[in-house]
């Protein structure tokens, strides 16, 4: 089985263009901390989304781990053969935040393969991934698990 893998070239584009690419990921101030393959750090500054309460908004959340999911899926696998989609998404809040939040996740290379594999065979297949946001003293602010479908590029 052929599993796709990503290259140097795969990574840069992944800190250039595509953090780029869309324009309220930028506006918001995520920042990518972290890019290796299998390995990411995204953190957003608390300053730019409190709520009414101060507290970092509950979709700010939502917004970091679904990329930052996406990101790590890419740096596994490459930008060319498939594309992380969010099917469904389930979050726990289990403290507030008031300080920038950060998503770290990893994956080693035989879990990698592992989790892409029944893409490979079918055209497409979920990946599920568990998560969690810290806090900047690194309490645990929320977590989720979100199930992605790799689907083929689109051309």
């Amino acid at each position: 089985m052929d599993i796709p893998q990503a290259t140097p070239r795969d990574l840069e584009i992944i800190r250039g263009p595509l953090m780029k690419s869309i324009p309220w990921i930028t506006d918001s101030g995520l920042r990518l901390d972290f890019l290796e393959v299998g390995h990411v750090r995204l953190t957003v500054p608390a300053a730019r989304h409190l709520n009414h309460l101060g507290i970092v908004y509950a979709g700010t959340h939502f917004m970091l781990m679904e990329v930052a999911g996406a990101i790590l899926f890419w740096s596994l696998y490459g930008l060319d053969r498939f594309a992380p989609v969010n099917r469904e998404m389930s979050i726990r809040y289990l403290r507030p935040a008031k300080s920038d939040i950060s998503c770290e996740l990893s994956l080693d290379p035989e879990e990698a393969a592992s989790r892409i594999a029944p893409a490979v065979e079918r055209g497409k297949g979920d990946w599920i991934l568990d998560m969690a946001v810290t806090d900047t003293s690194g309490n645990v602010v929320s977590t989720s698990t979100c199930h992605y479908v790799a689907i083929p590029k689109p051309a």
